[in-house]
């Protein structure tokens, strides 16, 4: 059965336990990991967001807490009174943060009774995702989501602290508005008291930008929830969180100078060193190099001029094409000689690039034997194009 808390208060996380508090009675609070009983000596990890704790009931020490701790089982809610000890040098788990020590339990009190989770609360889960979705507060139990969440709050709180040092103010705006056309579909809600009217939620927080910067608000920010009723794609989903930053009089280094140091103190946060100044890629450059504005650039393989190549090859048609203003534009595809010819001319749809080299490694225009197996590819892409 499942006692009150009464007047007990937690002192510490269970994940917080360390060397410097042996001697010290705790009382920690949290879910019954694991238990295991050892020749009358019974062993529960408890596990918090902070991280895992062990405590060790004794039927010597207290036969109340031991009594407790042997009717525990998985996920059992737990408040702990206890001595932090020092574990002996053959029990110590190099596994865990708190592996050093153990509570002693002088008292357990099962806050609350859980039946057998439907799958294991742990980072290295099989379990489908509808089954996580399903029991979400199970699956939010887990570690790794533990430290996602907390990792999320520290980026939020470290976005706040940097434009709070810049002088921005935060401030919010209505979610409830109206419709103006934008990108993709509003999400609508229909107003009680105007029969026949909707309010719109906002796609983004721009609506009012106009409004707070012509009443002097020339510096603000929000973290602000945005909602698009659009289908889901690899960057798009109903709603989501934008940090949006609005400034008045900016010029584009203001930006630069704004947005670099901002993207060094977050991603300090996770332990990455970004240097200044950022890589620089003009609109034009961009297209002209990847053929988009949003190139990325994990994965090299630039579009590259081979106009003077091909001018040099003796090839009938090129010169003349060449002559009339025509260029010729490749992309290099290492280790795809295996390519069939209609895959390359997928590729060639895909990208609209004249012609792919299937394997360009090593060819130099200095090398005629490589230019040889080049030219050779390209025809043979060439004569199988319908």
């Amino acid at each position: 059965m499942a006692e009150p808390l009464g007047d007990l208060v937690r002192t510490h996380y269970c994940g917080e336990l360390r060397e410097g508090h042996v001697g010290k009675t705790v009382t920690v609070m949290g879910w019954a990991a694991t238990r295991r009983d050892l020749g009358g000596v019974v062993f529960v990890d408890l596990r918090d967001r902070e991280g895992i704790c062990q405590v060790v009931a004794r039927p010597e020490v207290s036969k109340d807490a031991h009594a407790a701790a042997d009717h525990v089982r998985s996920e059992y809610v737990l408040a702990v009174v206890g001595e932090v000890q020092a574990r002996s040098a053959d029990t110590v788990n190099p596994n865990l943060e708190t592996g050093k020590v153990e509570v002693v339990a002088r008292e357990i009190r099962v806050l609350s009774e859980a039946k057998t989770p439907v799958f294991p609360i742990e980072d290295e889960t099989i379990t489908h995702e509808e089954t996580r979705l399903k029991y979400r507060y199970l699956d939010l139990r887990r570690p790794r989501l533990q430290r996602n969440i907390k990792l999320r709050h520290q980026a939020v709180l470290e976005v706040r602290r940097y434009l709070d040092e810049q002088g921005f103010y935060e401030i919010e705006t209505p979610m409830l508005a109206k419709s103006t056309p934008e990108g993709a579909r509003d999400y609508l809600v229909p107003s009680r008291v105007h029969h026949g009217s909707f309010y719109a939620l906002p796609q983004s927080p721009q609506l009012f930008k106009q409004l707070l910067m012509i009443s002097g608000l020339d510096r603000y920010f929000q973290i602000v929830r945005c909602f698009r009723d659009e289908d889901l794609r690899a960057d798009r989903q109903p709603e989501f969180t934008q940090v949006d930053i609005e400034i008045s009089f900016p010029r584009i280094e203001t930006v630069f100078d704004l947005v670099e140091p901002l993207f060094q103190r977050v991603m300090a946060v996770i332990g990455v060193k970004v240097e200044r100044p950022f890589p620089r890629l003009g609109y034009a450059e961009a297209l002209e190099r990847y053929g988009s504005d949003k190139p990325d650039l994990r994965f090299g393989m630039p579009i590259t001029d081979v106009s003077d190549e091909l001018a040099k090859l003796g090839l009938a048609n090129y010169p003349g094409l060449l002559e009339a203003g025509a260029r010729a534009r490749a992309i290099v595809l290492p280790a795809a000689g295996g390519v069939s010819g209609m895959r390359l001319r997928k590729i060639n749809e895909e990208l609209w690039l004249a012609r792919i080299l299937p394997d360009a490694r090593g060819v130099s225009v200095e090398d005629p034997a490589s230019l040889d197996k080049a030219v050779a590819a390209l025809e043979e892409a060439r004569r199988s194009a319908p």
